[in-house]
């Protein structure tokens, strides 16, 4: 884990910002839109190949001025190659009781970025950006996801996020696929 967090580091902030275990210096919020690079944002997911479980379209960017280069129809097969995902707004976690083993008390604000999975996710609080940090402490919005007394904090807001991967066609042609976490077009298994 600790190779995977210095990589995510040095990939989205610059090395002044970045020490060992990804964790950053005393820094200002980062600034919005804040881009991931190479995040894969749940279990399991790793870039590789790809089958369609709905149509989708492949876009020669993932930025604002994209425009449709192909469409993908179910059972296609593509190469994820890699990914990022761009925090517009990030989500809001307010502490409801204290962890003091990670100094968070009631009260306290962590602002979430890319999730990694198994209940880790980028985050930033007091200070500091950790780009891998257990908030499986942290109930959903509607009460759910956090079971029992290790719960300590909830969800005020999910915030805004999009995941852009890009993909190889089977033709050779890379392009851009928005993966809304939702309806995901591309199956990763």
């Amino acid at each position: 884990m600790r190779t995977l967090a210095l990589t995510i580091c040095a990939g989205i902030l610059s090395a002044a910002f970045c020490q060992d275990g990804g964790e950053s210096k005393k820094m200002a919020t980062p600034a919005l839109p804040f881009y991931d690079w190479g995040a894969c944002p749940y279990e399991s997911c790793a870039y590789r190949q790809w089958t369609a479980h709905r149509s989708a379209t492949v876009y020669d960017t993932w930025k604002p001025e994209r425009r449709p280069i192909a469409q993908l129809q179910v059972g296609e097969q593509v190469t994820g190659i890699t990914g990022t995902v761009v925090t517009y707004q990030p989500g809001l976690i307010r502490m409801d009781g204290n962890l003091p083993d990670r100094d968070l008390q009631r009260g306290d604000t962590i602002l979430t970025y890319a999730y990694r999975g198994e209940g880790f996710s980028a985050v930033w609080f007091k200070g500091k950006y950790h780009s891998l940090f257990d908030i499986s402490f942290a109930k959903w919005p509607d009460g759910t996801g956090c079971g029992g007394a290790h719960c300590a904090a909830t969800y005020m807001d999910l915030g805004r996020k999009s995941w852009w991967a890009e993909v190889k066609l089977i033709s050779g042609r890379t392009g851009w696929v928005e993966m809304d976490l939702a309806q995901m077009p591309i199956s990763l298994f």
